[in-house]
């Protein structure tokens, strides 16, 4: 089998990438609209076969010398032949020797729980899943909730368990991570119940005061849902949350597949 060559990529693989997206999750994927940022930092790698781009990641530097790992994909006409554990092996050799250089502590990716390959690759290569989430959604929301734009403090995200969900994206909790997630995020407070929403993006997750009051977190959700336009809501919480899922199910949440508990992984890999 060919082996694929691994480069930074660049704008004149824009096509080739968006090819790969459009057939990633449906077409319900990320990176072609992410890739012209990321490949303008430089921090998108290519995996080319013969002229042609099949595969992509991404590393960066996260809150707490994380080094987060995103962007695994490869072109599903290639899949099945090896060369995503090529990609995959590549990307974990390359975030491995940035952590022995000292640049970074650990590095730590999230995925949906029936991208089943990736799972098993990252096992294998030592990572361990740390964290795990649920996200649901509800279609046909309405809310009369009043909410308004707030500038939380550190205790508003006390009960998060290590990580904030901010889209597809996990930065620890940690001064540095809040900081961090509310550069991307809008918070929200609705009565006594503080959220956080996804700028660029439809997720919310619970802050202070909703696993006392999950009604009022999600009414409160629906109503962001509702000022951004969005005809759905879509939440993300914690697997401990226990009352807050329940009390989503209840009002009509589901996920994407039948799930129990979660159907997101946070995975880490230390030396």
């Amino acid at each position: 089998m060919p082996e694929l060559r691994v480069r930074i990529a660049a704008l004149n693989d824009l096509d080739d990438i968006a090819e790969i997206s459009r057939t990633t999750w449906d077409g319900d994927d990320y990176l072609e609209g992410k890739a012209p940022g990321w490949i303008e930092e430089g921090s998108l790698y290519a995996g080319e076969l013969d002229g042609k781009v099949i595969g992509t990641f991404r590393l960066i530097p996260m809150p707490d010398r994380v080094l987060w790992l995103e962007g695994l994909r490869i072109n599903t006409d290639y899949q099945g032949r090896g060369y995503g554990r090529q990609l995959a092996d590549f990307s974990f050799v390359k975030g491995k020797k940035i952590l022995q250089s000292g640049e970074a502590e650990c590095m730590e990716f999230s995925t949906y729980i029936l991208n089943h390959e990736s799972i098993h690759i990252s096992v294998s290569q030592g990572f361990r899943a740390v964290n795990r989430f649920i996200l649901m959604t509800r279609e046909g929301i309405h809310s009369s909730a009043e909410i308004e734009r707030i500038k939380p403090s550190g205790s508003d995200f006390m009960g998060l368990p290590d990580h904030i969900p901010c889209g597809w994206k996990y930065p620890r909790l940690c001064p540095d991570g809040i900081e961090w997630a509310l550069k991307r995020c809008d918070a929200y407070k609705t009565g006594n119940v503080c959220f956080l929403r996804k700028m660029d993006s439809d997720e919310t997750t619970p802050l202070r005061g909703a696993l006392d009051d999950p009604d009022s977190f999600l009414d409160g959700a629906e109503a962001a849902a509702l000022t951004a336009g969005d005809s759905h809501s879509c939440i993300i919480v914690h697997e401990s949350w226990k009352n807050v899922i329940e009390r989503a199910y209840h009002r009509g949440y589901g996920t994407w597949e039948p799930v129990d508990n979660y159907n997101v992984l946070v995975f880490r890999y230390t030396i």
